[in-house]
């Protein structure tokens, strides 16, 4: 915390949640409280958490940051439970659009449909078509939602400088793809966008995203805003007729 005093007026500047990441040692935060004790900066040494991040261990998973887990499974339970908390409150579906629905933003389609039959009060033996329920509601599956999302953020990281932090991560990336590690892949979000460019059937616009040449050609497209939104529309709507075709032909 910083005391300052401007035009004999006393303010209080403050910083909260601050990281230091090293790839060798962890931060020595005493030497770091040394030297912000120069600009009359207090830092509280005893508030400071360390967290190792190694291959084979995932302790790592369970450490929380701004509000989220650094575990994406983790972190999706977690939201789940939010999300269930927030329901057994809430009535109304627009309240639910705009409480509720930002915490439910997951590839969980069968989890939406529970929320919303709770929603309508439809309990068993009533069962209801999620196509039908979809229209009741006025809503769209979530993983629609979250592919819409998805492709937004990349348009947005790929339009930014080539040195900013996520296009630094995704050429490393592209760079180390060839090492490979024991067990099966793990889901990660390079691989949920080979699924979307590899469904659309555009042959105007790319499929692939296997090398940084790939990736290179995308951030090309994204540069446009036009033609990103072409290439983003071709991929929804392929998406959108596998979904229709899926929630046809389930049964409630």
């Amino acid at each position: 915390m910083e005391t300052l005093y401007i035009q004999n007026t006393l303010e209080l500047a403050y910083a909260d949640d601050v990281d230091f990441v090293s790839t060798t040692d962890f931060v020595d935060v005493e030497a770091i409280k040394k030297e912000l004790a120069d600009f009359r900066l207090n830092v509280n040494t005893n508030k400071t958490e360390y967290t190792l991040i190694l291959k084979d261990e995932e302790d790592w998973k369970k450490v929380k940051k701004v509000g989220s887990l650094l575990g994406d499974k983790g972190n999706i339970e977690r939201r789940k439970q939010l999300s269930n908390l927030a329901l057994q409150k809430l009535s109304s579906i627009w309240i639910r659009n705009d409480k509720v629905k930002q915490v439910t933003r997951l590839n969980l389609n069968t989890f939406h449909c529970r929320q919303s039959r709770t929603i309508l009060n439809i309990k068993y033996p009533t069962v209801i078509k999620n196509n039908v329920l979809y229209q009741k509601t006025g809503e769209s599956p979530i993983s629609l939602t979250i592919l819409k999302a998805r492709w937004q953020l990349f348009g947005h990281i790929l339009r930014q400088a080539i040195n900013t932090l996520p296009n630094i991560a995704m050429t490393k990336y592209f760079k180390t793809e060839g090492s490979k590690q024991r067990g099966r892949p793990k889901t990660l979000i390079v691989t949920s966008l080979r699924r979307d460019l590899k469904s659309h059937n555009n042959n105007h616009w790319p499929t692939r995203l296997h090398s940084s040449n790939d990736l290179d050609h995308l951030r090309d497209i994204a540069q446009n805003r036009s033609d990103w939104k072409h290439l983003t529309t071709a991929i929804y709507r392929s998406a959108q007729a596998e979904t229709s075709v899926a929630v046809a032909a389930d049964g409630h």
